[in-house]
């Protein structure tokens, strides 16, 4: 006796939906990897730019305490050649910012930013970063 099978086409009007279930979890799942990456990735950018923001401000505050100091040594003000050097400082790294002297401390603020890479796709297509350093300036 021969053992036939018998297929059956699907009714008219419905669709093969084999994989459909499937496609319905990658799509999220692919929109988490790249959002992770783009964390990943932007972050580091922008950690980058922290981190050179604060070397570039401790560096304009060290750079115009050392150059106020022979002013103070003599006993006058050292507060123009602090403030000077500290913008130079700025200038010469292409740092924004602001350099204060208030009460005998002087403050530099710094402010840049990283382009992103991933979160552009998204619209965020800048991070911005700051550092900020003091030192009082006083006779010894």
């Amino acid at each position: 006796m021969a053992h036939q099978t018998s297929v059956q086409n699907p009714p008219v009007g419905r669709h093969d939906e084999r994989g459909a279930s499937l496609s319905a979890l990658v799509a999220p799942v692919m929109l988490a990897i790249f959002l992770v990456a783009g964390l990943v990735v932007d972050g580091g950018a922008q950690a980058q730019a922290h981190r050179r923001a604060q070397v570039v401000a401790a560096h304009a505050v060290r750079s115009g305490s050392d150059a106020s100091a022979a002013s103070r040594l003599v006993g006058a003000d050292g507060t123009a050649p602090a403030l000077a050097t500290a913008r130079a400082v700025l200038a010469d790294e292409g740092i924004d910012g602001q350099v204060t002297m208030e009460s005998g401390v002087l403050t530099v603020t710094t402010n840049t930013w990283s382009e992103t890479t991933f979160l552009g796709l998204l619209g965020v297509h800048r991070l911005e970063a700051h550092g900020r350093a003091s030192a009082e300036l006083r006779a010894v």
